[in-house]
């Protein structure tokens, strides 16, 4: 039924999305190249995610992004177009092409108040460009923008469905057309597959922990003989499910319990990058830019009073204030030079997830003419919550001694649309998975006075999210 009403709204809109097909086809022939049409129309149906399931075995690539608080979910599905950017600086390049395919883009938005209508794509960046990567992250290249064949989005109680093609010189409208339809009909109307089976799973760190403690030693040695001010250490575990991942499960139970987080999932070839973020990198919407001083963590407590008791604890330690301290200065530095009116509370206050708080302090500002989402991208990232300060001697620092091929975790993941606005979170708390097995990640911001056995059980903390979401791990 969802697989029919949606197939049934898009042809609806077929004479309107005939004439669009043929407007970009005199187009195409006029500069011989292919041409993007976007057609977006409203849609009665139900979550995203369901969408985002349904399409599992369908399409080598996927995307879902959620914002469970605010009622935000999005689905995409195919590939109408894609790019990868490679080299030390991806930035430059994904504005490149982003702009240059929307120069000569036909795009129909049936209501303007349509959530997330009209071309948007995926976007996401790796930690460390510089860095080798391995054959585990050969499908999630330095930096990608990619815009599904189909995305539906809903905000509250409204949703929008656009579909998304290249139209070429000779490209028959009709056949644009009827392949969308088709593809709706194929990928939407067959019910989800779901594993409903308790999925047990073995778990070994990929650096056992003496050795990592060890690490952050030799980092705290380094940073007290004032080589650096900050550096952050990251490590991973491996799961191994003796059954096959069911990561929409995962997904909805990320959105039931971290509603204030970005729940994302990336699909390309045979693996998904996923996980439920608590840090914006930065946001861009109608020139205001809003980003996330995020760092220094704790437990919740067990009751209201011990919760209440960490808390202070957390606003009241010197290390992580200092931790803290040194990721709001320097993202307020970054930003400098491009916006105006910067403002961020003088003190930070506590953000609550469901099993860690941390040191929060939002940041706004408006950008000056002439930058983009990319730039603030290039400005802000990494920022000292995930990289560490200075920033390229921190970076230098981590490929030498962390022994962790970090990919696309904690780097910038999110969206950008027609308009030049997009959402980037940090790509924390977040697994890279296959089949039956998952690669988590987690890190920890190293300061002078910090402690390898405390810096340690942060991370175990931290990696619970992703391991409650996939299922029971053996003692």
């Amino acid at each position: 039924m969802l697989g029919m009403r949606v197939a049934t709204a898009a042809l609806r809109k077929r004479p309107r999305m005939e004439e669009m097909a043929e407007i970009a086809r005199q187009r195409a022939r006029e500069s011989g190249h292919p041409v993007l049409v976007s057609v977006s129309t409203r849609v009665k149906t139900s979550d995203p995610l369901e969408l985002f399931a349904r399409a599992m075995g369908a399409t080598h690539h996927r995307f879902f992004w959620s914002i469970p608080s605010k009622q935000i979910a999005i689905a995409g599905l195919g590939a109408a177009w894609s790019h990868d950017c490679h080299g030390s600086n991806p930035f430059p390049a994904a504005q490149a092409a982003w702009q240059d395919l929307l120069a000569t883009a036909a795009i129909d938005i049936e209501d303007e108040t349509l959530p997330f209508a009209g071309p948007l794509a995926v976007s996401g960046f790796a930690f460390d460009p510089s860095a080798p990567r391995g054959e585990i992250w050969a499908d999630f290249p330095e930096g990608m923008l990619l815009l599904p064949r189909i995305v539906l989005a809903r905000v509250g109680d409204q949703t929008s469905l656009t579909v998304n093609g290249l139209v070429g010189p000779e490209t028959s409208s009709v056949t644009l057309t009827l392949e969308a339809a088709r593809r709706l009909m194929a990928l939407i109307g067959e019910a989800a597959q779901r594993n409903n089976k308790a999925n047990t799973m073995r778990m070994r760190d990929s650096l056992d922990g003496a050795a990592w403690r060890s690490t952050v030693g030799d980092a705290v040695a380094m940073l007290k003989r004032g080589e650096m001010e900050k550096v952050v250490l990251a490590r991973s575990v491996l799961v191994e499910a003796q059954a096959p991942l069911d990561l929409p499960s995962a997904l909805e139970r990320l959105r039931r319990d971290y509603p204030d987080t970005f729940v994302f999932a990336v699909a390309r070839g045979g693996r998904t990058f996923f996980g439920a973020s608590p840090e914006r990198l930065v946001s861009l919407e109608n020139g205001q830019i809003s980003a996330y001083g995020l760092a220094g963590s704790i437990a919740r407590g067990k009751t209201p009073e011990e919760d209440a008791r960490l808390a202070n604890e957390l606003l009241t330690s010197s290390k992580d204030l200092h931790e803290h301290s040194v990721v709001v200065r320097t993202i307020l530095e970054d930003l400098s030079d491009i916006s105006s009116d910067l403002s961020a509370p003088t003190a930070p206050s506590i953000l609550k997830v469901r099993n860690v708080q941390h040191l929060f302090t939002p940041i706004s500002g408006r950008l000056a003419q002439g930058y983009s989402i990319f730039d603030l991208l290039a400005r802000l990232h990494p920022t000292p919550a995930v990289g560490g300060r200075p920033r390229e001697q921190a970076l230098a620092w981590i490929r030498e001694h962390e022994g962790l091929e970090r990919g696309w975790y904690a780097g910038p993941i999110g969206w950008i649309n027609a308009k030049g606005e997009g959402e980037f979170a940090v790509a924390l708390r977040s697994a890279l998975a296959d089949r039956q097995q998952a690669l988590l990640f987690a890190g920890c911001g190293i300061v002078s006075d910090s402690d390898p056995d405390r810096e340690y059980n942060e991370t175990k903390l931290k990696l619970r999210a992703i391991l409650g979401a996939l299922g029971e791990v053996e003692a």
